[in-house]
């Protein structure tokens, strides 16, 4: 009995040993799973990292009677010396209010901003209580020849600005009538003049829909015509100081 027992013994071991060798052998193996499944993610990553698209971005294609209306109240200016270049704002526009604004006027100069901020992606327009670039005015147009030299008297909305060598504004001043005149015609003055003072600087008898418009009006807001007269004016290939020759060039490359 003793021996049989020992050998039962002896057969148990021998068991419990092969046991552990093969659970021992699965578990190494498992490991060597994991190893290549992680070398094998990192190829496909890599592989897919080599094999990306470019993505191409188009340049936006401007219809010819807009590029049109952009030449002609861009290039020049309804009043003072021009240099039949570009000019732009590079840097952000601050406005700086001055002077007797309505409520009304107030909740146009958002809207304006916020028109223009949807239509500009390089320059940002805010109101600011200091260190403004542009200094808007609502008084009475007896007064606006003290605040601004050049005002050409005649004029309930008027705007003057300045540009360094390069081309690019970098201050104005808008001033806009806050008597004689109702608040649909103010409203109307500051989103032509603010605009205006983006670069665009002349009227034109053109489109009678346009904010632009040379006869007196009080249409509000932009039309879809000078939309496209800004977005040209800030396409980032159109620069302070180009020519009307060199826009041409860019607006009509096709390739």
């Amino acid at each position: 009995m003793k021996t049989m027992f020992k050998s039962w013994v002896f057969v148990i071991l021998i068991i419990i040993i092969m046991g552990s060798m093969v659970f021992g052998s699965v578990s190494c193996c498992n490991l060597f799973g994991i190893g290549k499944e992680q070398n094998s993610g990192y190829s496909i990553s890599e592989d897919n990292s080599n094999n990306e698209e470019s993505v191409t971005v188009e340049n936006p294609v401007y219809e010819d009677r807009e590029i049109k209306y952009f030449f002609e109240t861009v290039f020049g200016a309804e009043y003072g010396d021009s240099d039949y270049a570009v000019h732009k704002w590079a840097d952000d526009i601050r406005i700086g209010v001055k002077g007797n604004p309505t409520e009304e006027d107030l909740e146009t100069l958002d809207e304006v901003i916020f028109e223009l901020n949807y239509l500009i992606d390089d320059v940002n327009l805010a109101i600011v209580n200091r260190n403004s670039n542009i200094q808007l005015y609502f008084d009475t147009p007896s007064k606006f020849s003290s605040i601004e030299p050049n005002y050409m008297p005649g004029n309930s909305g008027f705007f003057w600005a300045w540009w360094d060598g390069s081309g690019n504004l970098y201050k104005a001043r808008v001033l806009i009538a806050a008597e004689g005149i109702t608040q649909d015609e103010r409203s109307h003055l500051l989103w032509e003049e603010l605009t205006q003072v983006l670069g665009i600087m002349n009227d034109s008898y053109e489109y009678a829909e346009s904010i632009f418009y040379q006869e007196w009006t009080d249409v509000q807001g932009l039309s879809e015509i000078d939309k496209a007269v800004v977005k040209i004016l800030y396409d980032p290939r159109i620069k302070s100081g180009m020519s009307m020759e060199e826009v041409t060039e860019i607006l009509y490359d096709k390739g």
